[in-house]
């Protein structure tokens, strides 16, 4: 008799009574397993591994007990999944769907104690879905209850937990104002009225050692006591929680709670605040994508942040950590800057191939990697990938990359070789294929500037470098530099329209040399680079 192996699963959305010395996970186990028993016969037994997840919602499949259990059925270690009840295992239709394709994937079926259902039957598919349905709606009735319960409270000036503003605590359901705290939510705003820069504020707290509010959460865990970043200090400044109004929405309540800042400092503050405002631009945001946005990390777990800066009417966008950022650059990982061009493209050509096919089929790639994202970490030799467990091909294997499952998902860990071309840096695994040649428009740009001052100084429209100059707006020494481009050998000529001159030839590197006029000369110096 062939032995079927039988994983339970349990799972509680709330943690409370976990700790009881028999609790609903229990009793959920021990039906689970006296079913497991009458089907003794058949070969099935228990498996002693217990996959449990206590306090988690079954609206996401981010679970570490079901991620440890599809991780055991990936892995051939289960023949039977058993269950409570259907909704123990997820109350979203859609996951279900899912995680059902994983189980038939493998010949894994899947059994509800107290409901009889099988999924090997198509009556029994049909079942579970209308029942799933009706769970997701439960699961939906009861998110917008909770929303409403939410918005009434807050009309009623009740604070709805989370950490509590600088300036208070949370005590019961009220606000209550921390006088030691207020004080220093009161000298904040004084300073920037003195100041009158939220820049100049950030700096001058820095130089204080004043840190932002300590707060113990529910697991006992102290967090806050950061320094404060620009950002922060605009949202304290302009916090309404401060004079004694909680927002909801769109929806505003007053006297909520004792206030901290006075009228004519709060008037003031705004006032300074608008007026220091930069203009925005009236022409439409152009649309940039995210790839990497709340995923990024360097090698000493600091977020990394998308940042740009213009030039020459140019913007250029980068990846910067945030210790950079906080003016903390010396315990920044090893990697702290880096173009978000290059890194998106890089993660986005590794992650599409090593997702499962059935990921998301029918989104673009952009989203299936986005969505199957977990975490980026970069460093100076590897990029480590944590993707969602769900949403990796257990059968396929990506060159130059090591796979290994974890607690979180599938991590793809890559190693790296950063490399100049022309005026960038770009990403390189070992032993992947060439880069197509990339034209180095600075390059280009001062060819072709060249042969049209060389036209220009033939019909004689200018008379000489100096008015060229003039005209351009460039130094007589850097015109200079660049006329000879203008007598360029052709084959030269071509390799810089092709992008195929050597590597490391750059404008800034040419025009520290001088540059000859006999095409073999020119040829001889090309050859200088590599």
């Amino acid at each position: 008799m062939n032995r079927i192996r039988c994983a339970i699963y349990t799972r509680k959305s709330t943690d409370e009574g976990l700790e009881q010395d028999f609790n609903s996970l229990h009793a959920q186990r021990e039906a689970c397993e006296a079913y497991v028993r009458s089907q003794a016969s058949e070969g099935w037994i228990a498996k002693a591994a217990e996959y449990d997840d206590g306090g988690y919602s079954g609206g996401s499949t981010n679970r570490p007990g079901l991620q440890q259990l599809l991780t055991d059925i990936h892995r051939g270690e289960v023949d039977v999944v058993v269950v409570y009840k259907v909704d123990r295992l997820t109350r979203s239709l859609s996951d279900f769907a899912k995680i059902v394709d994983q189980f038939d994937s493998h010949k894994v079926s899947f059994v509800s104690v107290t409901q009889a259902f099988n999924t090997t039957t198509s009556m029994g598919r049909l079942t579970l879905n209308m029942l799933l349905s009706f769970s997701q709606f439960e699961r939906e009735i009861t998110a917008e209850r909770i929303r409403d319960k939410i918005a009434a409270s807050k009309a009623k000036g009740l604070w709805m937990g989370g950490r509590p503003p600088l300036g208070y605590d949370g005590v019961g359901r009220k606000l209550v104002i921390n006088p030691e705290e207020a004080d220093l939510v009161r000298h904040i705003y004084q300073r920037y009225l003195e100041l009158g820069s939220v820049l100049t504020l950030t700096v001058d707290l820095k130089t204080r050692n004043i840190r932002s509010k300590r707060w113990t959460n529910k697991q006992g865990v102290e967090v806050g006591g950061a320094l404060f970043s620009r950002g922060a200090l605009y949202h304290l400044l302009a916090n309404p929680v401060y004079r004694g109004i909680i927002c909801h929405r769109d929806l505003r309540y007053e006297n909520s709670h004792p206030a901290i800042v006075d009228d004519a400092t709060w008037a003031a503050v705004r006032t300074k605040l608008n007026v220091n405002a930069p203009d925005l631009p009236t022409t439409p945001r152009l649309a940039v994508s995210n790839l990497l946005r709340g995923v990024l990390f360097d090698d000493r777990g600091h977020p990394m942040r998308n940042v740009h800066c213009t030039r020459r009417g140019q913007r250029y966008r980068y990846y910067v950590s945030g210790a950079v950022l906080h003016n903390e650059g010396k315990v920044a990982g090893t990697m702290p800057r880096m173009s978000v061009g290059v890194l998106d493209a890089f993660v986005l050509d590794h992650v599409s191939a090593a997702l499962s096919p059935n990921w998301r089929p029918s989104e673009p790639v952009e989203d299936r990697v986005t969505a199957a994202l977990l975490r980026v970490t970069i460093s100076e030799k590897h990029v480590a990938i944590v993707l969602r467990a769900d949403a990796a091909n257990a059968n396929q294997r990506v060159d130059h990359s090591n796979i290994r499952e974890i607690e979180d998902g599938v991590e793809l860990s890559i190693g790296i070789q950063l490399k100049h071309r022309q005026t960038a840096i770009v990403i390189e695994a070992p032993g992947t294929a060439p880069q197509a040649p990339r034209v180095d428009r600075a390059l280009l740009r001062a060819l072709c500037l060249a042969r049209a001052w060389a036209g220009l100084l033939a019909i004689g429209e200018v008379a000489s470098v100096r008015d060229l100059s003039l005209r351009y707006g460039f130094c007589n020494h850097y015109t200079a530099k660049l006329m000879p481009f203008a007598w360029l050998a052709p084959d030269l000529a071509t390799a810089i329209l092709e992008g195929a001159q050597p590597k490391t030839l750059t404008l800034g590197a040419l025009v520290k040399r001088a540059m000859p006029m006999d095409w073999s000369e020119q040829r001889k110096l090309f050859a200088t680079f590599r």
